[in-house]
């Protein structure tokens, strides 16, 4: 999807983009691709997966090792006001995109991994949607990344693709 052109961005519309593709019968092969996160699968849970011709194939980002074991910041409670930093597999609950745009975008000047801030609490899948504090920021660094491999390509062999390229493998292998 083109988003500069109007289309509407998210797991819900993108739910409905596939309803009408489905319904359509569009001929080409499509993937709909959805982040690995509470909001997708609650979104995903309306789509009538089999209802939908076999040139569609719907699918979320794969399982990052990274963030199996990665830094969270929980809700303030009684014993931490502020706040607290604990490790969590955010798998499933806070796998936006940048999560997968590498370590090296994603970690902090002192060399820690910046948290995933948990936010709303989705009640019929019983789990908490995260999300990567400092979006912009992480997005940015990893803009500068790629123009710096597209300028220097020996640049890659120090930076972290990993995430990108599991995306990359899994919407390749689609229709295997």
């Amino acid at each position: 999807m083109d988003y500069t052109g109007g289309a509407q961005g998210g797991a819900g519309p993108l739910v409905s983009t596939v309803h009408a593709f489905g319904a359509a019968r569009i001929a080409n092969p499509v993937v709909a691709l959805f982040d690995n996160d509470t909001a997708a699968a609650a979104a995903l849970r309306s789509l009538r997966r089999s209802t939908l011709p076999g040139n569609i194939k719907v699918l979320q980002y794969p399982p990052l090792p990274l963030a199996s074991q990665y830094p969270t910041f929980g809700p303030p409670t009684t014993d931490a006001p502020t706040g607290s930093l604990s490790m969590a597999d955010v798998n499933g609950l806070a796998g936006s995109i940048e999560l997968y745009l590498g370590r090296d975008v994603l970690s902090l000047s002192d060399g820690t991994l910046r948290p995933v801030q948990w936010g709303t609490y989705i009640q019929g899948l019983k789990r908490y949607q995260g999300e990567i504090t400092d979006k912009k920021e992480v997005q940015d660094l990893y803009r500068a990344k790629l123009a710096r491999a597209q300028k220097d390509p020996s640049a890659i062999a120090d930076q972290d693709w990993d995430g990108i390229r599991a995306i990359l493998d899994m919407v390749i292998h689609a229709f295997d």
